[in-house]
């Protein structure tokens, strides 16, 4: 009898520090969040297997406190578009400019805008004379299309300066007219609004109840970020990516579009892991919205799908590890501290391949 006892506690004492060893990485990025050794992260929610078994929150921020999502608000944006497609409300090769004209008529429209796509605009690639990633060399539109009297008038109005789908630019007109342009499908096809649409299709069916979006002056979504979501909401989202489009068992987006998402559709010259310290800067792909970086872990290369949020907002789904991650932050407009939730996933949270215990 005594054996037996003996034997049940060492299983038990086995199993305990089984569950310490995979978590040790987690708990020690807790750790270094918690010491300042990384600043301005506000949460930081792990789900692997699709069960939460981490999430922590700071600097005064809850479960239930709304954050503000910045650009990740993007990538949602994407799956909207994706969704309009599923629904034959749009189609991604068809010209965005007679979609805008129902709202805004531009007096004169070259050949070149008029060859954009809708794909175009999805995938950053629209040919405009705009480009805002951190660094970038060319026009900056953000205060027009965020913080102007009439967006859609001056996202539409923005000159060409290449061919659309030649060469990948960050823009958040490119965003915000995806935006206008569902809202102009849906009116074509007679239906109810994007706000309407989107808790129809989208947050609804994930059980997004309490968010916040915003419509600018001129009666638009802003489609290209000033929404607000709790962390754990945000990812859902991941969730419906790492799932190939169906949560709680229903599709909710369809399987090649999610594909897409997770391949990347075109290249682009920005990196996310240039400043992690004996990484390759791998250059990321880009689609829907989405990001796509290649991390190298221990000799093994694994591809990340995510979003990105100026301040350090981040949704990151990991195919190969059946995990999402999801960071908020205010590290606002200070690029290399946002960059440092990249060092976080490559030192601890894609080190941890072992199913962990969910809360």
């Amino acid at each position: 009898m005594k054996i037996k006892l003996l034997v049940a506690l060492a299983a038990l004492l086995f199993s305990q520090v089984v569950v310490a060893m995979e978590s040790n990485n987690i708990e020690r990025a807790i750790s270094d969040i918690k010491n300042n050794l990384y600043t301005g992260i506000d949460s930081v929610l792990v789900y692997q297997d699709n069960k939460l078994v981490t999430e922590n929150y700071f600097n005064g921020y809850s479960r239930f406190k709304h954050h503000h999502t910045r650009s990740t608000f993007k990538s949602i944006t994407g799956i909207l578009a994706a969704i309009a497609f599923d629904k034959g409300i749009l189609d991604p090769e068809e010209p965005v400019v007679p979609l805008l004209s129902r709202f805004h008529k531009l007096e004169s429209i070259n050949a070149l805008k008029a060859s954009i796509k809708v794909k175009d605009l999805l995938h950053m690639v629209s040919g405009l004379d705009c480009a805002e990633m951190p660094g970038s060399k060319g026009t900056n539109h953000e205060f027009g299309i965020d913080e102007g009297p009439t967006p859609l008038k001056y996202g539409f109005s923005i000159a060409m300066v290449m061919e659309p789908g030649k060469e990948w630019h960050y823009c958040n007109a490119n965003t915000f007219l995806l935006g206008v342009t569902i809202s102009a499908g849906l009116e074509r096809a007679g239906t109810p609004g994007i706000d309407k649409f989107s808790k129809k299709n989208l947050y609804s069916p994930l059980g997004i109840i309490e968010y916040r979006t915003f419509t600018t002056p001129d009666g638009y979504l802003y489609a290209a970020g000033s929404a607000r979501f709790a962390p754990h909401d945000l990812a859902k989202f991941g969730l419906v990516v790492l799932n190939k489009g169906i949560y709680n068992k229903k599709q909710i987006v369809s399987q090649k579009h999610i594909q897409a998402i997770l391949d990347g559709v075109v290249d682009t010259h920005w990196t996310w892991t240039d400043n992690i310290q004996g990484h390759t800067p791998f250059k990321e792909r880009y689609g829907y919205q989405w990001h796509r970086t290649v991390f190298e872990v221990e000799g093994t290369q694994i591809p990340v799908s995510h979003s990105w949020g100026n301040g350090g907002q981040f949704i990151f789904v990991v195919p190969s590890q059946d995990k999402v991650v999801v960071f908020t932050g205010s590290n606002y407009n200070n690029i290399n501290k946002q960059k440092k939730v990249f060092e976080i996933m490559y030192k601890y949270l894609l080190r941890d391949n072992e199913k962990l215990t969910s809360l």
